[in-house]
C-alpha cells in the first residue's frame, strides 16, 4: 500500500466531515493529478475506485474526469458477476457451499418449504434444485416462498424454479412477495407461518440490505421473527466487514481493508490484467454505496461476522457448532475455515464472506453433506 495516497484519501475524508468541503475537493484533485498512474490495471485502481466514490459524495468536478478513466474497465453487471463466479474464490464458493449445508438439512424430506430472502433471479436456488437431485434426495413438493424487491427478479426466477421443477419432476409452488424486508406486515408473515414444517430459510447476500429506520434495529426484529416460525434451519451468506456503522470515517477504512485484501486475491488470480480489473469494478458500486451515498439510502451495509452470530442467539436460535460433515477444499489463497455458528472464507487468518447457519434445536451440528463440493472446486 502507497501510504501517502492513501492517507491522502483518508485526508479527504475528514475533511469531508469537517465541512471544509473545498479543501477536500482540492485534495482529491492533487491526487488524482500528480499521483495516480494513469495506466492503473494494478494498485493505484483501487485508488481510483475510492476516490470516484468520494468525488461523487462531494459533488466534485473530478467526478466526470474519474468516471471517464474507469469506463474503459466496465463491463455489464452479468460478464463481471460471471468472472467472478468463474475465478474469485469468496464468491465461486460460497454458494455451492451454502447450497450443500442446506441440502443436509433439506435432503429426503418429501414435502419442504424455502423461505428465500432475496431471491435474485434465482440462481442460487436452482443449483440447490440439481444438488438435491444429484444426490437422489430432491423432496417430491417444494414450495418456495420468494421475498424480492426487483420485479423482473422474481419474474425470472419464478420462471427459471418452474423449468428446473418441470426437468426434475418436483411439484413446485412459487409465492412470489414483491417486497423488501422491512416492508413485510402481520399479513406477510402470517402467510410464511401457514406452511407449516419443515421449513427452511436462505438469505445470500441479501440480509446486510434490511436497514434500520432511527431507534429501530429492524435486523434484530426480522431474526425474532423468523425463529417464531421455528424453521428446521436457517442458511445465511454474508460478507464480514464493518460497513454498517454510521461513521463515515470507520465505513472508509473497513471498506479499503476488506476490498483491499479482495483486490489482492484478484491480483494473484490466472488471468489477463483486463479481467483483474474488470473483477475489481464490480465491487466499485458496492463502494460507491458504503462511501457516497446518505445515511437513509445506503444499501451495502454490511457487518462482521460475529454480530450474525450474535444476532442468532439473541434471537433464541442455535448456531452450528460441529461441523465435521462439511468438507473444507482450498481454492487458492482462500481456505474453508470451520468455526462456532459458521463457515469462513477466508484470506490469512481473516474471513472475508461468511456461511452460517442456526437451527431451532439444540445441539447444532452441520447436515449430511455429499462430495459434490470437493467435485466443484477441484
Amino acid at each position: 500500500m502507497d501510504h501517502k495516497k492513501y492517507a491522502t484519501l483518508l485526508a479527504v475524508v475528514h475533511e469531508t466531515l469537517a465541512g471544509r468541503i473545498d479543501n477536500a475537493r482540492t485534495l482529491l484533485a492533487d491526487l488524482v493529478d500528480d499521483h495516480l498512474d494513469d495506466g492503473a490495471h494494478g494498485e493505484d485502481l483501487q485508488y481510483y475506485i475510492f476516490a470516484s466514490a468520494l468525488s461523487k459524495r462531494l459533488e466534485s468536478d473530478k467526478a466526470a474526469e474519474i468516471n471517464l478513466y474507469l469506463r474503459q474497465f466496465e463491463k455489464t453487471q452479468i460478464s463481471l458477476f460471471n468472472l467472478l463466479a468463474q475465478h474469485l474464490p469468496t464468491v465461486s464458493l460460497a454458494g455451492p457451499l451454502a447450497n450443500e449445508v442446506l441440502a443436509g438439512y433439506m435432503g429426503g424430506q418429501e414435502h419442504a418449504t424455502l423461505l428465500d430472502v432475496g431471491i435474485g433471479s434465482g440462481r442460487q436456488e436452482v443449483a440447490l434444485m440439481h444438488l438435491l437431485a444429484t444426490q437422489g434426495r430432491l423432496p417430491r413438493k417444494l414450495d418456495v416462498v420468494a421475498i424480492e424487491p426487483d420485479a423482473g427478479s422474481l419474474l425470472e426466477a419464478g420462471a427459471a424454479l418452474a423449468e428446473t421443477a418441470d426437468e426434475l419432476g418436483v411439484e413446485l409452488a412459487f409465492h412470489p412477495v414483491h417486497k423488501v424486508v422491512e416492508e413485510l406486515d402481520e399479513e406477510d408473515w402470517r402467510m410464511f407461518a401457514s406452511f407449516g414444517a419443515p421449513l427452511f430459510v436462505l438469505g445470500a447476500f441479501a440480509v446486510h440490505h434490511v436497514r434500520s429506520a432511527p431507534g429501530e434495529q429492524a435486523r434484530d426484529a426480522l431474526f425474532r421473527r423468523l425463529r417464531a416460525l421455528e424453521p428446521d434451519a436457517v442458511v445465511l451468506c454474508e460478507p464480514s466487514s464493518n460497513h454498517d456503522s454510521s461513521s463515515l470515517v470507520e465505513r472508509f477504512e473497513a471498506a479499503w481493508h476488506h476490498f483491499g485484501l479482495t483486490f489482492r486475491i484478484i491480483d494473484g488470480l490466472d488471468v489477463d490484467d483486463r479481467d483483474k480489473a474488470a473483477m475489481k469494478m464490480f465491487f466499485a458500486r458496492e463502494i460507491e454505496d458504503i462511501l457516497a451515498n446518505a445515511e437513509e439510502t445506503r444499501c451495502e451495509r454490511h457487518e462482521p461476522v460475529d454480530a450474525w452470530v450474535r444476532r442468532f442467539r439473541d434471537a433464541g436460535f442455535t448456531p452450528v457448532a460441529e461441523w465435521d460433515a462439511v468438507s473444507r477444499p482450498a481454492a487458492g489463497p482462500v481456505r474453508v475455515a470451520a468455526r462456532n455458528g459458521y463457515l469462513g472464507l477466508d484470506y490469512g487468518d481473516e474471513t472475508l464472506v461468511a456461511i452460517l447457519c442456526a437451527t431451532s434445536g439444540v445441539p447444532a451440528r452441520a447436515g449430511r453433506i455429499s462430495s459434490a463440493l470437493l467435485d466443484q472446486v477441484a
